[in-house]
């Protein structure tokens, strides 16, 4: 019998040991609570500094199509002045289309080509920064008329491509193909308006040769991929 006794009292024994007390249990669940907690405020860490990456990437962006447009727009206003040069939706820089040709005309006219001269010295200097050039797709250049009826969609599409041609004559350098790649031209007729109306000064605001800065989203894509995948 006392053996028996002394049997039930050892495995009574053995299981206040292996059964944790309430202190123990609790301590253990504040700490499992705890180690969640950093772990989330690690996290929230590392989704912060992802967030502001990808938003400097994305301001780089913008600064980058905005100062290649500054400088374009530089050296235009040098030669014409501010009142003939205009900034629109997107950074487009544009100059009135009369200061470089006469009417009904798409050949470059005496003026303007001493303007497209200056102008593509400027556009080698882009093309040839090593910060600029990298994330550069396409320099288009748009031609745009007023509203008057004429052969619109000839005439604009042809000062679009005689002020590129004009370019890589003026700078033999732009017209290599590792400069001339980064020029393109087209046409707009009247259907892009800068000024609604059919007064003079609308109709002289509308015939107007414009530079659209396209860069690379492939260069920013993999930009924005390389910051995701160093998460």
């Amino acid at each position: 019998m006392s053996r028996l006794r002394g049997r039930m009292e050892n495995e009574e024994e053995q299981l206040d040991y292996y059964w944790p007390s309430f202190t123990d249990m609790m301590a253990m669940i504040v700490l499992v609570i705890l180690f969640i907690a950093i772990i989330a405020f690690v996290q929230a860490i590392y989704t912060a500094y992802d967030q502001a990456e990808i938003k400097q990437e994305l301001q780089q962006t913008v600064e980058i199509k905005k100062q290649i447009s500054d400088l374009i727009e530089q050296r235009l206003e040098e030669n014409v002045g501010k009142d003939k040069v205009t900034r629109g939706p997107n950074n487009t820089i544009s100059i009135e289309g009369d200061i470089l040709f006469d009417t009904g005309s798409s050949v470059v006219s005496e003026a303007g080509k001493g303007v497209l001269a200056s102008l593509s010295d400027g556009i080698v200097t882009i093309l040839d920064d090593p910060e600029l050039q990298p994330y550069l797709y396409i320099i288009l250049i748009e031609g745009h008329t007023d509203s008057v009826p004429f052969d619109n969609w000839s005439l604009s599409t042809d000062r679009a491509v005689s002020v590129v041609k004009y370019l890589l004559e003026a700078n033999p350098k732009l017209a290599t193909k590792e400069y001339a790649q980064y020029l393109a031209a087209t046409g707009y007729s009247e259907f892009k308006p800068m000024v609604e109306g059919t007064s003079e000064e609308a109709l002289r605001k509308n015939r107007r040769i414009s530079f659209q800065i396209i860069l690379d989203d492939q260069k920013w894509q993999e930009s924005l991929n390389a910051v995701l995948q160093n998460r």
